[in-house]
């Protein structure tokens, strides 16, 4: 149920977002007095700006990405129950996660193991795990 609904309301976007790229550019109120768009122009310092964004090449390739989309909802229509039936399969995968691989846990030594390792001893409660960089210089590999 959740991936139909899920499926309908992408077309339902699709299709208003299409059809807003579509018309909207071709009306003046809208594209050619937008407060915002001088705005930016003037905080940008970009007096170029509005002439490029109201020019017909832009306003014919924002309306062709509007045809795209509606084109993208049409074919979501078309094919609605293939759609479904891939979202249904993948939330059923997600539902149902596969048990991790066993991994090999690194061995943790105890002060009892660093104690018999090393010279020094652990401060107790702690690991003999360090935090600090050897200072010593990587053995050196003999090239034959």
């Amino acid at each position: 149920m959740s991936a139909k609904v899920t499926v309908i309301i992408y077309i339902l976007v699709t299709l208003e977002i299409g059809v807003l790229l579509l018309f909207l550019p071709w009306y003046s109120q809208f594209w050619e007095e937008n407060f915002f768009l001088y705005l930016m122009a003037e905080k940008l310092n970009a007096s170029w700006l509005p002439t490029f964004i109201t020019s017909g090449w832009m306003r014919g390739g924002v309306s062709g990405l509007g045809l795209f989309n509606i084109v993208t909802g049409i074919r979501e229509i078309i094919n609605f129950r293939q759609s479904v039936a891939a979202l249904n399969q993948r939330l059923s995968r997600s539902n149902h996660p596969v048990p991790p691989a066993q991994s090999v846990q690194p061995e943790i030594m105890t002060n009892e193991d660093h104690r018999e390792t090393t010279d020094h001893p652990c401060p107790p409660g702690e690991t003999g795990l360090s935090d600090h960089q050897s200072t010593e210089l990587p053995p050196r590999v003999q090239s034959q």
